[in-house]
């Protein structure tokens, strides 16, 4: 009787019209998404005037096919790019697409799903994360929900819906396949999904969506040299999309909020005390910046942004890029033994910039200590040579030498030391130019 209980269990577990049926029911839910997310997405096409030049028509091999001759210039009096968006507000026309396919467009046209054509006015761009909100004046059109992207998890269902190769409303499908991409060297702001769902040219700007059909992406590209999809496809995710969108849409750009710090990670650190303890070194610090006028310094380690950890420098620098201008943050910050949070406000860009142009020129204090602005009083100028050995650690003259392993200088000799390298292993913090930085003796 045992034997045909488990008999009858395989039999249940292992029924192929029962796997048929559950295959058909996946198959069918899909299809019901898709029928839901395929009007929203569009295809984009973009006349730009101007003379460019015809790489193709440069090749020898091309000309001599076409009987050209060799000295001939060749070039193209105007360019067209395909691409394609998704709508996000029926009632109000915007649609999402990429930067980098309408920036330096002259004419902009949108071809919905059902065939209609409309011109696209621009509405704001965004070159860090390369986005761009345009906007069709026309009814009976479908938008998108908006998905949680931090909620993905790798392994995660996704569809990508486009135009690659203007083929328009071309669904492929995949899984997640990782979280928090960066170093791909194509925008400043990097913290992509990526996914095996084949993403091909003309892709970017379309829709990555979750199995409830909620935006969870904009596809932004492949890793392929050769522009042909391998399997790894990059989406910026929806929570970023969305707090862009939102100020294109409101202000026609995004205005981001200016720190003035650069970080690295603790095992990298440029000081002589590289570890695997958790927080980023402050390796460089702009001089007149919202936080060296509000307490940080350079060698502080930032433990937390608003009380969160941040493993990389990429995963820091990508929160700041979203902070506008403006915005309070607190920074929990661990200088030498001690611990403390420090409120700043970051500043708006063009201030930013102003301080910053303010810090390029090196203003003494009319004092004994001769200090510049932004150093400690007893901050050194110094003097090098080139092919010195200070000058191979990248120490130029008119620099202000202002520590040695995070202290300040006691002597000449010490100094001397340092730079001819016979100290051993260290730091050395220099001001250049308004901006300090954190160099590695060694």
């Amino acid at each position: 009787m045992l034997k045909i209980s488990r008999l009858l269990v395989l039999a249940v577990l292992f029924d192929p019209f029962r796997e048929a049926a559950e295959a058909t029911d996946i198959d069918a839910g899909v299809s019901a998404m898709l029928e839901q997310v395929q009007p929203a997405v569009v295809s984009i096409r973009t006349v730009s005037s101007g003379i460019f030049r015809s790489e193709l028509l440069e090749d020898p091999n091309v000309r001599k096919v076409l009987g050209l001759p060799d000295e001939v210039f060749i070039v193209q009096t105007g360019a067209t790019a395909t691409g394609s968006g998704v709508v996000i507000d029926r009632e109000g026309g915007y649609i999402v697409t990429s930067r980098h396919l309408v920036a330096d467009a002259d004419d902009v046209s949108v071809t919905l799903a059902d065939g209609r054509v409309f011109q696209a006015d621009r509405v704001g761009e965004d070159a860090p994360t390369d986005l761009a909100v345009i906007k069709i004046d026309a009814s009976r059109i479908a938008a998108l929900r908006w998905g949680n992207s931090s909620e993905l998890k790798v392994g995660d269902f996704v569809a990508a819906v486009g135009s690659p190769f203007g083929l328009a409303q071309t669904a492929t499908f995949g899984i997640v396949s990782g979280l928090g991409r960066s170093g791909l060297g194509a925008d400043e702001y990097q913290d992509y999904i990526q996914t095996d769902a084949a993403i091909n040219p003309g892709n970017s700007g379309g829709a990555l969506v979750n199995v409830s059909g909620e935006l969870i992406g904009i596809a932004r590209g492949i890793a392929a040299p050769d522009q042909t999809s391998t399997g790894i496809g990059f989406a910026i995710p929806s929570n970023v999309v969305a707090q862009i969108v939102r100020e294109l849409i409101a202000h026609g750009e995004f205005k981001r909020g200016w720190l003035g710090l650069s970080v690295t990670a603790a095992a990298d650190a440029q000081d002589g005390r590289a570890t695997q303890e958790p927080g980023l070194f402050v390796n460089e610090l702009a001089c007149n910046s919202p936080a060296e006028r509000q307490g940080v310094r350079l060698g502080d380690v930032i433990m937390a942004l608003d009380d969160r950890a941040f493993p990389t420098e990429s995963a820091f620098r990508n929160a700041i890029s979203l902070l506008p201008a403006n915005a309070r943050i607190t920074l929990d910050i661990r200088r030498g033994e001690a611990s403390q949070k420090l409120s700043v406000t970051l500043s708006d860009p063009a201030a930013g910039r102003d301080a910053s142009d303010q810090g390029s020129v090196v203003v003494e204090f009319p004092s004994a200590s001769g200090s510049p602005v932004c150093a400690p009083s007893g901050a050194v100028l110094v003097d090098v040579a080139p092919g010195s050995t200070a000058y191979s650690f990248g120490v130029r003259t008119g620099d202000y030498l202002t520590a040695i392993n995070g202290k300040p200088p006691v002597s000449a000799d010490q100094i001397g030391s340092v730079l001819e390298g016979t100290e051993g292993s260290g730091s050395i913090d220099i001001l250049r130019a308004g901006t300090a930085y954190r160099i590695d003796v060694q």
